[in-house]
């Protein structure tokens, strides 16, 4: 995933589901990507690690100029990892909780603070909940300032995010997930390279669980971000790269979801706050 910073410059953050790094083809992949990405930030989840020294960050950035936040797994699953160019990121503090890393710094070239979760959410409907409800007071303390959120949510924001040849297999239910991303006035982007960044074995299900979500602040700064899917490798999930490139501006388009339509009184709450803005000019 890619974040940016001043004029003329292209700045990278780059998430990952790799499935466990004790593999040495595993931490190939991942070091293959980084070199060929140049990510300012590498975000990692399912590492299945309960250990992560400096030697091995290194061993995947390539060279020293790094750091990283870790959070163990539980047992054989879990596991996240976040690493970060100490060239271009200045980290003052991390913080790891349930399914969850934050890190708050700042981009050193453009001094932008910046607030950056990355998340591995857990399959469980109730425990999901949970935490959206844990992020949310997270969330409700940064609000105006630069946050990203970003990861595996393990779910959607509406039928069209999601393909099964068991329709009963998935949960329909969409409100926790959306309430989440709308009372913490969070963004996310089209989603470029493919439609969906999980694939089932068989290739008949497939959901867009990755993504990257951005409060207000981070999207005015950074008009440009794009968010592209990438060519997926060991794993069954897409890595995704969230870019901004100064240099290639452009008109940001706006997003409907068709399932808003869906939701009672949706057609004249648009209405009335429509013609509630007073346009001079």
């Amino acid at each position: 995933m890619c974040v940016g910073g001043g004029e003329g410059v292209r700045n990278k953050v780059d998430f990952l589901k790799c499935l466990g790094l004790g593999g040495v083809e595993k931490r190939k992949e991942v070091h293959t990507v980084v070199q060929e990405k140049r990510p300012f930030i590498l975000c990692l989840k399912i590492t299945k690690l309960q250990l992560c020294d400096v030697g091995l960050a290194t061993s995947l950035w390539g060279d020293p100029s790094c750091f990283f936040s870790f959070r163990p797994s539980q047992g054989a699953s879990g596991g996240i990892l976040s690493v970060w160019d100490t060239a271009e990121v200045e980290v003052w503090s991390s913080v790891s909780c349930d399914h969850t890393l934050i890190i708050h710094g700042r981009f050193i070239k453009s001094n932008e603070e910046f607030y950056l979760f990355n998340i591995y959410a857990p399959c469980d409907v109730a425990a999901r909940k949970l935490l959206w409800d844990s992020l949310s007071v997270h969330l409700q303390q940064l609000r105006g300032k630069k946050v990203c959120v970003c990861g595996d949510f393990n779910d959607v924001q509406c039928r069209e995010q999601r393909q099964s040849v068991n329709v009963g297999h998935f949960s329909s239910d969409f409100s926790h997930f959306n309430s989440f991303i709308g009372d913490n006035f969070l963004f996310d982007l089209p989603l470029g390279g493919r439609n969906y960044t999980w694939f089932k074995g068989d290739g008949k299900s497939m959901s867009q669980l990755d993504q990257f979500l951005q409060s207000e602040e981070w999207c005015l700064l950074w008009l440009s971000c794009l968010q592209i899917a990438q060519l997926r490798g060991l794993s069954d999930h897409y890595p995704l790269v969230l870019s901004v490139d100064e240099e290639n501006w452009g008109p940001r388009p706006s997003r409907l979801l068709k399932c808003w339509t869906d939701i009672p009184g949706y057609n004249q709450f648009v209405s009335s706050k429509w013609k509630s803005f007073q346009v001079h000019g």
